[in-house]
């Protein structure tokens, strides 16, 4: 080897060097101020966090391969299961140059990129790449060497306080109530959550004691979703991007909650409710599975109706021979297209219009 070449070599050694004394350095400075540069190590699972402001927040979209993702209201009372003094994204075991996350006073966005090409990034408006310390820090170098045998299980948490979200609707109140045509700050407007996994894995998604007027809409061809003591007067979508092509399965456990709309599709789909207050129209459309509508409004107070090839019991009474009565008017209403799916109403007293898909009504004939 030539001189030249060694004293480049050695040149280069010394450069990568430097820039790891540096990440570390700087890694160590960030901590002393309280912010994160690197993932937190915590139980063998890499944890970032990053917090945001919800004042006028108006959409959280989170794009990624799979994983769970959940989202917690009231996380700041006393004795909260997940509690949090502020509004913050909390990410596990998503490696820092495979995600882009950004956080602008309107929106709350984060999409897993997925590949290695992906990390550096051209833009119309220019070139993007989140820097080498991310690539050159220890951990990096660690699993570089010995890499994992499987790859960890992907989180994503989305807590939202209590004090942010009554604060806020107090002010949307205020608003309200001058009348004065001029615009107020500090009102609610965050009306679209956006949760859609793009893998095949699919994603589980909950929703736990979260009491804000938004859209939920839950995109994947495997989903589980669960909602638990939340309140919307907006509605809930689970399905896939196209209506002409459903997700493949979903699972969805609602419990203690009051919604405005849901639109469910899946091929195959089991849902199951305790305790359901629907303000406007429950719509559920599938090909087979398990439903079970356990509804705080009495089903004689429901516009119903209930198509299936499969059983349907009302109060555990058999009601799969031909039944039809004349339902309640407007709302809420329950709209049931569900194949060969068994279909299960409780809390009823008069069900009306169940008419089973393979014993519908003939046409009369007509004299002459």
């Amino acid at each position: 080897m030539k001189p030249t070449s060694i004293i480049s070599l050695i040149i280069a050694v010394l450069l990568v060097i430097v820039g790891l004394v540096t990440c570390f350095i700087a890694q160590n400075m960030a901590g002393s101020s309280g912010e994160q540069l690197f993932a937190d190590r915590s139980d063998g699972n890499a944890v970032m966090t990053e917090t945001f402001d919800p004042k006028n927040l108006e959409l959280i979209s989170i794009v990624f391969s799979g994983g769970r993702v959940n989202i917690f209201g009231n996380c700041d009372e006393k004795g909260s299961e997940h509690y949090s003094d502020s509004c913050r994204i909390e990410l596990i075991n998503f490696k820092e140059n495979y995600y882009v996350l950004k956080s602008t006073s309107s929106q709350l966005s984060f999409d897993e990129t997925g590949n290695i090409t992906s990390m550096l990034k051209f833009w119309e408006n220019g070139f993007s790449f989140k820097g080498m310390r991310y690539i050159l820090n220890l951990e990096q170098i660690k699993s570089f060497f010995r890499p994992e045998e499987e790859e960890k299980d992907k989180q994503i948490n989305i807590y939202l306080t209590k004090a942010a979200t009554a604060a806020l609707a107090e002010d949307a109140e205020a608003a309200e109530t001058t009348g004065d045509g001029e615009e107020q700050p500090g009102v609610w407007k965050l009306n679209k959550i956006l949760v859609k996994a793009t893998g095949p894995a699919g994603c589980d998604v909950t929703i736990d004691n979260v009491h804000i007027d938004t859209d939920y809409n839950i995109v994947a061809n495997r989903s589980t979703v669960k909602v638990r003591k939340t309140s919307t007067s907006s509605f809930i979508n689970v399905g896939s991007d196209s209506t002409e092509v459903p997700a493949r399965r979903a699972d969805i456990t609602v419990e203690e909650s009051s919604l405005g709309y849901m639109n469910l599709q899946a091929t195959n789909l089991n849902f199951d409710s305790a305790a359901l207050e629907m303000v406007g129209e429950l719509a559920v459309t599938s090909e087979n599975g398990v439903l079970r509508f356990g509804m705080l409004t009495p089903i004689m107070n429901l516009n119903t109706e209930v198509r299936s090839t499969g059983r349907i019991l009302v109060d555990n009474e058999d009601r799969s021979n031909p039944y039809t009565h004349v339902a309640g008017s407007g709302y809420p209403i329950l709209t049931v297209k569900c194949g060969a799916s068994d279909v299960t109403l409780l809390n009823s007293m008069i069900l009306g219009n169940i008419i089973p898909e393979a014993e519908e009504p003939a046409a009369e004939e007509t004299e002459g």
